[in-house]
C-alpha cells in the first residue's frame, strides 16, 4: 500500500460523488470509524476485480492463472492463513509492480514475472502482498485516518483500480489543489506497514522454502535500475516505497543464516516466458527469440524456445512452431505441461484436432493437476465434433473446479453447437456469475426462460438459481 493510493482513494471518496450515482454498493457509514469489517473488505475486493476485468488488462492465460495460484498457495499455506479467501491473478502490463485488494486478491503484473530472475524473487512480492492482506493494513490506514461516513466502497474499488492499473499519476496530477491531496500529505507513517510486510512477507518464504534472501536482493535491485533509469522508477517501488534502511532491515534479518541454493522450478521458468511473449507483439517477439538464440542471451535454452515456438504460432506459422517446439524438449531432455498445452495448441490450429484431442488425453495422465491441459481437451472435443464426449467432460470438470468461469463458458458453446438454447443461457449464466457479473447472470437466466423448451425440472431449477443470484444482488444496493 502506498501514499499515493492512499490519496487516490481519498480522491475518490472526496471528488467523484456525482459518479457513484450509478453504482450500487454500500456507504461506510459509521463502522468507518472503526475500521472495515471483513465483509466491507470483501465487497471492496470485489467491486475492484470487476472494474479490471471490465479493463481488459486481466489476463486469462490459464497457465499464467494456475501458476501464479498455485505459488500463492503454497505461500498462504506456509504462512497459515485461514481467515481469508485469496485470489491470485496476473495483469498484462509490461510495468514491474503487483498489489494486494482488500479481501485477499493479489494482482501481479507481467512486467514484474519477466524482472524476476529466479522463482524466489517472484515469491517474495507475494509474500509482501500477502501480509498486507493478512495485517489488514488497507483497514488499519482508514482506521488511522477517521474517513467520512459518507464514503463509498465503490469509491475505495476504483480507486485501487486507478492506482493498480498505473493511472495514479494522472490521477494525482488532478490532485494538486484539492483537499486529497493535503490528505495525502499526512500518510507519512506508511513505511511501518511495509517494514512490518517486509518482516512477516520473509518469515513466510522461509517457511515455504524460498530463499529469504530474494526479498531485499530483488529491491536493492530495482532500485539500483531506477536510478540508472533517471527517475523512471518501477511502479512497484513507486506504490511499494523502499527505502535502504528497509533494505538493510531486511538484509539484517538474514545475520548468521547459512548460504543456501534454491532451484527454480520448471514450471517458474516457463511462465516467465509465456509471460514475457505476451508482452510482445508479433513481430517484436520474433525478432527478440530469433536475435537473442543466434547470440546465444538466454538463461534458459528449453523454455527460450518455447517462447520462440510461441511467437510462431501467433504468426500462424504453426509448421515452423511444431519443429522449434521439438527442439525445446530435445534441450529439456523430457516434456513438461506447458510444452504438451502448446503441442495440441499447434495440432489445433494445424487443423488436426484428433491428434491435438490425443495429446491433451495423455498429456493429462501425465499432468494431472494441469487445468490448461483440461481446458485444451474439451477445446480438442469440441473441434472435432464430439459434442457428446465434451459435454460430459466440462460437466465433469465444472464439479472438480466448481468456481472456474471457462469451463462454464465452454459448456455454454457447446450447448449451443448442439442446439440447446436454454441450457446454454444457463451456462452462460453460470460462467457470468462465477466472475460476480450477477446482473449479466441474471439476464442469460431470463433469456433462458424466454428461449422456449426445457422441461419442469429444468424450469424449475433456472427459477430457483434467479432466486440466489438476486439475493446475491442485494448487499450491493
Amino acid at each position: 500500500m502506498s501514499r499515493r493510493l492512499l490519496a487516490l482513494i481519498l480522491a475518490a471518496s472526496l471528488i467523484s460523488a456525482p459518479l457513484q450515482a450509478d453504482v450500487q454498493l454500500p456507504n461506510l457509514g459509521e463502522s468507518s470509524q472503526e475500521g472495515l469489517s471483513p465483509l466491507q473488505e470483501r465487497q471492496i475486493g470485489e467491486s475492484a476485480m470487476r472494474e479490471l476485468r471490465r479493463s481488459g488488462a486481466m489476463s486469462e492465460d490459464p497457465e499464467l492463472v494456475a501458476y501464479l495460484r498455485q505459488l500463492g498457495g503454497r505461500l498462504l499455506d506456509a504462512s497459515g492463513e485461514t481467515g481469508v479467501q485469496f485470489v491470485f491473478f496476473p495483469m498484462l502490463d509490461r510495468s514491474i509492480n503487483a498489489f494486494a485488494i482488500p479481501g485477499g486478491l493479489v494482482g501481479v503484473h507481467t512486467g514484474l514475472i519477466v524482472l524476476a530472475q529466479h522463482e524466489s524473487e517472484l515469491a517474495s512480492v507475494l509474500s509482501h502482498e500477502i501480509a498486507h492482506v493478512t495485517q489488514h493494513h488497507f483497514a488499519r490506514l482508514l482506521e488511522g485516518q477517521k474517513m467520512a461516513p459518507w464514503v463509498t466502497l465503490a469509491a475505495l474499488g476504483l480507486a485501487i483500480v486507478a492506482a493498480s492499473a498505473g493511472k495514479g499519476d494522472v490521477a494525482m496530477a488532478g490532485l494538486m489543489g484539492s483537499q486529497a491531496y493535503m490528505i495525502q500529505r499526512q500518510l507519512d507513517y506508511t513505511y511501518m506497514f511495509e517494514q512490518e510486510a517486509d518482516r512477516i512477507g520473509m518469515q513466510t518464504l522461509q517457511k515455504a522454502g524460498f530463499d529469504q534472501a530474494a526479498m531485499p536482493t530483488f529491491f536493492d535491485r530495482m532500485q539500483k535500475n531506477s536510478r540508472l533509469g533517471e527517475g523512471n522508477a518501477p511502479e512497484f517501488l513507486r506504490t511499494h516505497p523502499v527505502t535502504y534502511k528497509r533494505i538493510s532491515d531486511a538484509q539484517a534479518r538474514l545475520k548468521d543464516k547459512p548460504y543456501q541454493q534454491f532451484k527454480d522450478s520448471l514450471d517458474f521458468l516457463f511462465v516467465r516466458e509465456k509471460a514475457r511473449f505476451l508482452q510482445m507483439d508479433e513481430q517484436d517477439a520474433l525478432e527478440y527469440y530469433r536475435k537473442t538464440l543466434s547470440e546465444k542471451k538466454y538463461g534458459h535454452l528449453p523454455s527460450h524456445l518455447y517462447g520462440l515456438a510461441l511467437a510462431q504460432l501467433r504468426a500462424f506459422d504453426a509448421d515452423a512452431a511444431w519443429a522449434t517446439l521439438q527442439q525445446s524438449k530435445q534441450a529439456l531432455g523430457k516434456t513438461h505441461s506447458s510444452l504438451e498445452y502448446l503441442a495440441g495448441s499447434i495440432r489445433l490450429a494445424q487443423k488436426r484436432p484428433s491428434d491435438a484431442l490425443q495429446i491433451f488425453k495423455e498429456a493429462s495422465k501425465r499432468f494431472p493437476a494441469s487445468r490448461a491441459l483440461v481446458y485444451g481437451e474439451i477445446d480438442a472435443l469440441i473441434a472435432n465434433q464430439q459434442l457428446s464426449e465434451a459435454l460430459a467432460s466440462a460437466q465433469y470438470a465444472s464439479e472438480l473446479y466448481p468456481s472456474d468461469a471457462y469451463i462454464w463458458q465452454r459448456i455454454s458453446k457447446i450447448q449451443n453447437a448442439r442446439g440447446d438454447a436454454v441450457r446454454q443461457h444457463q451456462a452462460q449464466a453460470e460462467y457470468y456469475s462465477r466472475l460476480g457479473e450477477y446482473t449479466a447472470a441474471i439476464e442469460q437466466l431470463q433469456q433462458a426462460q424466454n428461449a422456449g423448451g426445457g422441461d419442469f425440472y429444468l424450469l424449475s431449477a433456472i427459477e430457483a438459481r434467479l432466486k440466489e443470484l438476486k439475493q446475491e444482488l442485494i448487499p450491493l444496493k
